[in-house]
């Protein structure tokens, strides 16, 4: 089973969710169930009563709510000097072990428990998740592939205006049909890559991005899309949860067979985890883009400028509910006051990880509902159009269903409706669009 596919992969709590019966030695911590007793009487209690694994359960909860992983640890080694075959103990020992970066300690009590006769299938598959992502992290050179292709339909392929009744010159006209809401097929290829050539144990490492998209349409060949984007900087760690990034970004995009434009920038992010919460990111990229005519795409140079976005990007789990927002600002300056503008967004997520058992063995399956808003406010009117500054709202909304076939290949569906309301008839539009296809994750 690939445990790329887990949601929530290698959750440094999730040893602490597991609900078993038993002795109260073999409990899991539950690092959300504070104890209403004294800390240092408990402790107190502990000492004079090291056979007590109850006592010793107590505390090594308290500890774990508090944040002290170390004492945690010691009240649960004390537990295995009195009862070694505790396998569900050895399991908590490494998750603690990990959450502290002691991988190599943390993968002898994964082995460990794995020798435990009475350790359920569900806590085995856990331990080797947690032995894979050991290795990954201790090696020095980490990488992750996922692919994606298929098949796209779109009612409104061309992004046209939802009536033939627009403005131009400053007054009400009738727009060609051919210009209208048009609906088409196209075929997809999109390839994510990333690289990190670790520099040490800390968490300094050169790290890589790939970002790669093919679409040809079916009829409307002027939307052919390809699209490259590379990154590359150097990651500095901050302590144990903390990391910050410094790195150079080269854009390329060809639109209707043709250069559309091409960017080279740089960008600034920092990373952090939340505690058991999970983890937040924050970035700021600036880029200059050169945009090129082309027979499909005469004005399309009046577009050049720099483009500033800054973000912030939260990946939060309570209890079962795991939850991804991004928060950003998109600040861009054309040649032509009439392509500047200023852009606040909001996107989310809402992952729902499930197993279903196909054929005597488990299939891992994500179902994701997302929604998003923007505002966006130009900074000067096309007097072509009309003599009003544009003004746009947009509304998103949609789902992705990842489904595992066999290890790390799968297959996705994806549904999406945008909505754009505009001060101008112009710019007024939406589309919904449904694309399924294969996934291979490495």
């Amino acid at each position: 089973m690939s445990f790329r596919w887990k949601a929530t992969a290698c959750c440094v709590v999730a040893a602490f969710a597991l609900d078993h019966s038993g002795a109260a030695a073999q409990q899991p911590i539950v690092a959300s169930a504070v104890v209403q007793q004294d800390y240092e009487a408990l402790a107190q209690q502990m000492y004079q009563s090291p056979s007590d694994l109850d006592v010793s359960f107590k505390f090594a909860e308290q500890a774990v709510a508090r944040g002290d992983y170390e004492a945690a640890i010691g009240a649960l080694q004390r537990m295995l000097l009195t009862n070694p075959d505790l396998p569900r103990v050895r399991l908590q020992l490494g998750v603690l072990y990990f959450k502290l970066g002691s991988f190599e300690i943390a993968r002898g009590y994964f082995q460990e428990a794995l020798k435990g006769a009475d350790l359920p299938a569900e806590l085995r598959g856990q331990v080797m998740a947690y032995l894979a992502e050991i290795d990954r992290r201790l090696s020095r050179d980490e990488y992750t592939v996922f692919l994606h292709g298929g098949v796209r339909h779109q009612s409104n392929a061309n992004v046209g205006p939802n009536g033939l009744q627009v403005r131009a010159l400053g007054q009400d006209a009738v727009l060609d049909a051919k210009y209208g809401k048009q609906p088409d097929w196209n075929a997809f290829q999109t390839v994510v890559a990333n690289y990190a050539h670790k520099l040490d144990l800390r968490g300094d490492a050169i790290e890589v991005g790939f970002l790669g998209l093919d679409s040809r349409q079916n009829r409307l060949s002027q939307f052919n899309l390809g699209l490259v984007e590379l990154t590359l900087g150097q990651r500095v760690a901050i302590g144990q949860s903390a990391s910050f990034k410094v790195y150079g970004i080269g854009d390329k995009v060809w639109l209707g067979d043709a250069d559309y434009f091409n960017a080279a920038g740089g960008g600034l992010s920092a990373r952090t985890a939340l505690g058991s919460l999970g983890s937040a990111e924050a970035l700021v990229e600036s880029r200059h883009r050169r945009f090129v005519d082309s027979t499909n795409y005469p004005t399309a140079s009046e577009q050049s400028g720099d483009l500033l976005t800054a973000a912030i990007a939260t990946d939060l789990t309570f209890g079962q509910l795991h939850w991804t927002t991004r928060l950003g600002y998109d600040s861009n300056q054309a040649v032509v006051g009439y392509n500047s503008y200023k852009r606040t967004a909001i996107d989310m997520a809402v992952p729902i990880a499930f197993a279903v058992p196909l054929f005597g063995t488990p299939h891992q399956f994500v179902f994701a509902p997302t929604a998003g808003y923007s505002s966006s406010n130009y900074q000067a009117a096309n007097l072509v159009v009309d003599p009003t500054v544009r003004r746009d709202k947009e509304y998103r909304v949609g789902a992705i269903f990842d489904a595992q076939l066999v290890d790390n290949i799968g297959v996705r569906t994806q549904l999406n409706y945008f909505k754009i309301d505009s001060n101008l008839p112009n710019y007024r539009t939406n589309n919904l669009s449904v694309s399924v296809g294969p996934t291979v994750r490495f």
